[in-house]
């Protein structure tokens, strides 16, 4: 019976070892699991296509609230798939979303859901998405289209090959005394740069597996597909480059999302699960940057802002996510400098720093195989093996190297953890959004029938009712306040409406006042997308 039991165990762990990565849900199973959770939490929950990819699959809006119209309450935004290698976010932008609906009769978010709109957009480059569960595994960030990546005026021409047969692509690295690259001193698997300054030597030059198709003397540079989601918004557009696409937001995909955030009003904070960190590793306040003609650094205020949630992130307990810069345009920064909206994005899973004193190393990949190896999880990397390659044909080829997706999508059991407290962090957030009140309403009787009106206006929140940048930008909505009168009624002194176009700063209030004619009762009103609406009857003397 003993020896029954271990063998079930080892057969388990086999199992769970080759098959870690399967549990995350291909794209037909993420549509399954969505309507799930609109058709169980009908009430909560509504799920809706913004758009299609270009091989027409759906991109799908989850929007959670509860009661009133989700479209005139306070929202955030969470966009996950951007990065189409990156499964995790995917599948825990899915998971955070059924943490709230579950729990929705909990006092904190029953108040969140009653005043406040989640969307969540889980997967924005489905077909890319969807390569992650092809025959043939490896690591794409581009859609569907067609593109000439080598701008040589053919199409697909010098795509990757299975050299070993193993329905993987990895990397080469052939010997050679030009090479650059060298093995890690704390794992030999691992190939580093060697670094000329130190007196390193390098041995080896490092390709991703295939042949040099069009004999240019480039490999692999013009494969299958397509253009990469963060490189085609247009903040920092990296013109004529790979990748990128023949000109901004040129993809359907993207194309989709940006009408609806466009049209969405009350978004007032937006999220990427991606690669990207500036929650963990906030930006700084650089003048040079902030104020040139092309803004490029974030506004002093919005920098301290960041600062401020990245302490609630790490309050919600999460840490040592790596430092991931972001290159020209990519959907985050796109977010902030021109729809003008707080912006954060977060990888959501890194290896853990404090694994274990072993898996101290200064070098990612290491760290990473050192995690998989304590906690017996298999077939992450590809032994390198010797094969013979056509266009070396007198040089040591080698094969190997992290099999595809391993890295950052872990399985999915280690992801619970962080699902958990990004679930907290969102709700803390959520908490601290503007909240903005009419308040020590006075009305004085003035000589010649005249009544003066005076009110505060109170942002009972922390966060200001909108950014810095979005002072510059005409797609956030500002701040209105409105008398609203009657045709017997007369505004003697002061607007009858006022757009306050600067934030006004948790904390702070601003004291508003008319002189009204008439008797009767008027209506102040204040309103703003991103913070909702807000009145009070004010009867005259």
């Amino acid at each position: 019976m003993l020896q029954k039991n271990v063998l079930l165990i080892a057969l388990m762990l086999s199992f769970y070892g080759l098959f870690g990565q399967s549990e995350y849900k291909n794209f037909s199973q993420l549509t399954a699991s969505l309507k799930q959770l609109n058709s169980k939490y009908g009430n909560l929950a509504e799920l809706k296509s913004i758009g299609k990819s270009v091989q027409g699959k759906e991109i799908w809006l989850l929007t959670l609230s509860k009661g009133g119209k989700s479209s005139e309450k306070p929202a955030i935004l969470i966009a996950s798939g951007l990065d189409a290698y990156h499964l995790a976010g995917v599948e825990s932008s899915v998971q955070i979303a059924e943490k709230f609906l579950q729990n929705a009769s909990k006092d904190s978010i029953n108040k969140v859901l009653e005043s406040k709109t989640i969307y969540i957009v889980p997967c924005v480059s489905p077909d890319g998405y969807e390569q992650a569960f092809s025959k043939l595994k490896y690591e794409r960030n581009v859609n569907a289209s067609n593109a000439d990546n080598d701008r040589d005026g053919r199409l697909n021409e010098d795509g990757v090959e299975d050299l070993n047969g193993d329905a993987l692509i990895t990397m080469l690295r052939i010997e050679d005394p030009t090479g650059t690259f060298k093995t890690h001193k704390d794992d030999a698997r691992v190939l580093v740069k060697a670094d000329a300054t130190k007196g390193e030597i390098g041995k080896y030059i490092v390709i991703s597996e295939g042949t040099d198709n069009d004999k240019d003397g480039k490999f692999n540079e013009d494969g299958e597909g397509g253009i990469v989601m963060n490189k085609n918004f247009t903040h920092g557009y990296p013109f004529f480059t790979d990748g990128a696409g023949e000109f901004a937001v040129s993809e359907p995909e993207n194309r989709a999302l940006l009408d609806f955030m466009y049209d969405a009003k009350n978004i007032y904070a937006v999220f990427q699960f991606g690669a990207a960190n500036n929650l963990t590793e906030p930006f700084k306040f650089d003048r040079a940057k902030a104020t040139q003609k092309i803004i490029s650094g974030w506004q002093e205020k919005d920098a301290t802002i960041n600062d401020q949630v990245s302490k609630l992130y790490g309050k919600a307990g999460i840490k040592d996510l790596p430092s991931l810069p972001t290159g020209g345009g990519n959907f985050s920064n796109w977010a902030y400098y021109h729809y003008g909206r707080l912006s954060f994005a977060t990888p959501v899973w890194s290896v853990p720093k404090d694994t274990a004193k072993k898996a101290q190393t200064d070098n990612d990949d290491v760290r990473f195989l050192r995690w998989a190896e304590a906690n017996k999880i298999l077939n992450v990397f590809v032994d390198w093996k010797t094969i013979q390659h056509p266009d070396f044909p007198d040089k040591k080829v080698e094969v190997g190297g992290l099999m595809p997706f391993v890295k950052l999508n872990p399985p999915t059991q280690f992801l619970q953890t962080t699902i958990q407290k990004h679930s907290q962090f969102f709700l803390d957030f959520v908490f601290l959004m503007p909240s903005v009140q009419i308040t020590n309403v006075r009305t004085e009787a003035v000589s010649g029938g005249l009544t003066r009106i005076t009110v505060d206006i109170h942002n009972k929140g922390l966060l200001p009712t909108h950014s810095e940048m979005g002072e510059r930008t005409r797609h956030v909505d500002k701040l209105k306040i409105e008398l609203v009168h009657s045709k017997s009624q007369t505004i003697v002194a002061g607007r009858r409406m006022e757009v306050v176009r600067r934030a006004i700063a948790g904390g702070e209030k601003m004291e508003v006042s008319w002189l009204v004619a008439g008797s009767g009762s008027v209506q102040v009103q204040v309103s703003a997308g991103t913070i909702g609406k807000e009145s009070v009857n004010v009867s005259l003397k």
